[in-house]
């Protein structure tokens, strides 16, 4: 039996709705979520730091130290295979007086109950996003382990005074006192 074009149509273009709904790529095949706090944790070097982050759109401010959080990213109840999130973040160099913008999409760590999403920028480069209700220094913290600085690079290096000398703007003599 041969259906008219306009059935077989509608039939491929079910079918593939059904796929996609699968893996949660269409906007009308929701998924049961949760808002969950984002906490920003700096591993980069100390003349380095993230000024300005944002999860899935959601501004999540600067990282630091881990101490500060802020609402909120959407997390699925149920943690899926190939869950990810869009990080878009700056990090400024107060050493050298640059700053880049970078964006990237980032797997979310598998949980069993969604809970604060910690983002860790590494020192290699690397982002990884953890969602957990205990945080780094608690031995039962599934993330990274490694060293987070308690850093301060906007006392540690006078920018303008760097700015000034490497972009030659007015007067952009620095005195010995001027640089790191």
């Amino acid at each position: 039996v041969q259906l008219p074009r306009w059935r077989t149509l509608s039939l491929r273009l079910a079918a593939s709705a059904l796929v996609l709904c699968a893996t949660s790529l269409v906007a009308g095949c929701e998924e049961e979520t949760a808002g969950v706090p984002i906490t920003g944790i700096d591993h980069l070097p100390d003349h380095l730091s993230v000024q300005q982050f944002y999860v899935d759109g959601y501004s999540a401010f600067q990282a630091g130290t881990g101490a500060s959080t802020v609402c909120c990213a959407v997390l699925p109840k149920r943690w899926r295979p190939g869950l990810s999130i869009e990080v878009r973040w700056n990090v400024t160099n107060w050493r050298d007086c640059e700053g880049q913008d970078y964006v990237r999409r980032v797997p979310v760590e598998r949980y069993e109950e969604p809970d604060r999403l910690w983002v860790h920028f590494m020192a290699d480069g690397s982002i990884r996003a953890v969602s957990s209700g205990v945080g780094p220094g608690n031995p039962a913290y599934p993330g990274p382990h490694e060293r987070i600085p308690s850093k301060n690079p906007w006392d540690d290096y006078s920018i303008e005074a760097i700015c000034k000398v490497k972009h030659g703007g007015p007067n952009a003599v620095a005195s010995a006192g001027d640089r790191p």
